[in-house]
């Protein structure tokens, strides 16, 4: 049996966003990142798909995914509001990570001096 693979088209694109959603809760984001780049081989500037993209990226971080990735759809991402918003998700993602898998080991330090500079520079 031989199964072929349904494009995307703009019309179904808000339909394709609640499954990223769901797949996201379902704690699949692998799934969730892959309906977000059919949607952006689609619209390549799509805001909404590229936070939700950076978020199952960031959902990832436990298992390696490289945080380069999560920063190339960050760069992406238009207005600086949002963008030191995500940035400071990428941040607390990475120490979570670190704080889950070794409590912060030597190895680390950069994670959290720069998310300590993150949080001075972005303080009011």
């Amino acid at each position: 049996m031989h199964f072929e693979l349904k494009s995307i088209s703009k019309q179904g694109i808000p339909e394709a966003l609640a499954k990223v959603e769901r797949y996201r809760l379902l704690n699949e984001p692998s799934l969730a990142e892959s309906i977000c780049l059919d949607i952006l081989a689609i619209v390549p500037d799509h805001q909404q798909a590229l936070i939700s993209l950076l978020l199952a990226r960031s959902d990832q971080f436990h298992s390696h995914v490289a945080v380069k990735a999560a920063r190339e759809v960050l760069a992406q991402i238009k207005g600086g509001y949002e963008r030191a918003y995500y940035e400071g998700i990428i941040w607390e993602r990475l120490g979570m990570r670190a704080f889950s898998t070794a409590a912060l080991e030597p190895a680390h330090p950069h994670i959290t001096r720069s998310g300590e500079q993150w949080i001075i520079m972005r303080k009011p």
